[in-house]
């Protein structure tokens, strides 16, 4: 596999380990609030976050993240 967007900071917030070993998970480029849900299995989301270098998200983006999500669901922006 190949990194995507190499110059871009990445960041990843696991949402959900499921029954079978998929990893329900968070994946932004950039700013946590544009992000994409995505599932993989354990190894594959290993292997996605060793060649991207995400890190993980911070409690202030996971904050912001809960807030935009708010926002949009009830159409406050």
């Amino acid at each position: 596999m190949y990194e995507l967007m190499p110059n871009e900071k990445k960041f990843v917030q696991i949402i959900n380990i499921k029954d079978g070993g998929f990893v329900e998970f968070n994946f932004a480029v950039g700013e946590a609030v544009m992000n994409v849900e995505l599932l993989l299995p354990y190894r594959a989301f290993i292997e996605f976050c060793q060649n991207n270098r995400v890190s993980f998200f911070t409690k202030e983006q996971e904050n912001e993240l809960l807030i935009d999500n708010k926002n949009w669901k009830y159409g406050l922006n």
